[in-house]
């Protein structure tokens, strides 16, 4: 799967096409703003249209801009127009686009993120908390949702050598989700509390089969973005990970969360959207 961003994309007009076949009325507006060239003067200038897209196939798309259909109260910037294709559903798809929507955000320097909804336990499933009802541009109310962007400070971890046990060693399947097979051993540190309460998680890099303990650097730190963890990336063997590579070995699982990945470079801290 691959995230663009719309005005970037130089074939619009097949992108356009999917957007306005799309089975909702809101999508169908947005399509009409696309197409008469109406978008940035409706939504704000500086706003963008995500599109996650799986080939030529357009999987889900929203819009992270700097006006909604709320009445002036300078809340900015607002996710909208949140859309998954019938056959994608179910998969929180959409998650990845908040990613993006909440790295952009983040990269131009905003504290907080909105959305303004008529739908009750969906945003917060994505990290967003219920911050009030607000009157929308049409006389309705809406339900606004907020999530604060956050900067924390891995420094005391990245680099710390760390040792524990391996519970869902590689080739193992997850045990409430059989259909999940670990391409990594996954485990935890012995007598680290994390977030939730339960000790702190692991993903194991550099063992080629499936061990029952570990001992190695934390290379790098996957702070879930809608979860109470955070989730430690250990490397057995002490040597350093791209961010791709990292990615790659923890998407397995990470795919079905929204989250930042935060590493060690040469004393550096850095962080990027899973």
């Amino acid at each position: 799967m691959e995230i663009r961003e719309f005005s970037q994309e130089r074939d619009k007009d097949c992108w356009l096409e999917k957007i306005g076949a799309s089975d909702w009325r809101a999508g169908k507006y947005l399509h009409e703003l696309l197409a008469d060239n109406s978008f940035y003067r409706h939504c704000g200038a500086k706003s963008r249209l995500f599109l996650l897209t799986e080939g030529r196939e357009l999987i889900s798309f929203c819009t992270l801009a700097e006006r909604d259909g709320i009445l002036d109260c300078g809340l900015t910037p607002w996710i909208g127009f949140v859309y998954t294709f019938p056959p994608y559903r179910g998969r929180r798809r959409i998650g990845r686009l908040f990613e993006q929507a909440y790295a952009t955000a983040k990269k131009e320097g905003y504290r907080s993120l909105y959305v303004s909804t008529d739908q009750q336990s969906l945003y917060e499933k994505f990290g967003f908390t219920y911050m009030k009802t607000m009157q929308d541009v049409w006389g309705g109310s809406s339900l606004i949702y907020r999530k604060d962007i956050e900067t924390p400070d891995y420094r005391d971890i990245l680099g710390k050598s760390v040792s524990g046990t391996i519970d869902r060693p590689l080739g193992s399947r997850h045990p409430d989700y059989p259909e999940m097979l670990y391409p990594v051993n996954y485990g935890y540190v012995d007598g680290l509390t994390a977030g939730d309460g339960e000790e702190q998680d692991v993903y194991l890099l550099g063992e080629a089969g499936p061990v029952s303990s570990f001992s190695g650097r934390v290379i790098a730190v996957c702070h879930r973005l809608n979860d109470v963890e955070d989730k430690w990336i250990v490397s057995a063997d002490g040597l350093p990970r791209s961010e791709a590579e990292i990615r790659a070995a923890i998407g397995f699982q990470e795919q079905y969360f929204m989250g930042e990945l935060y590493t060690l470079k040469t004393d550096t801290l850095k962080d990027s959207g899973l």
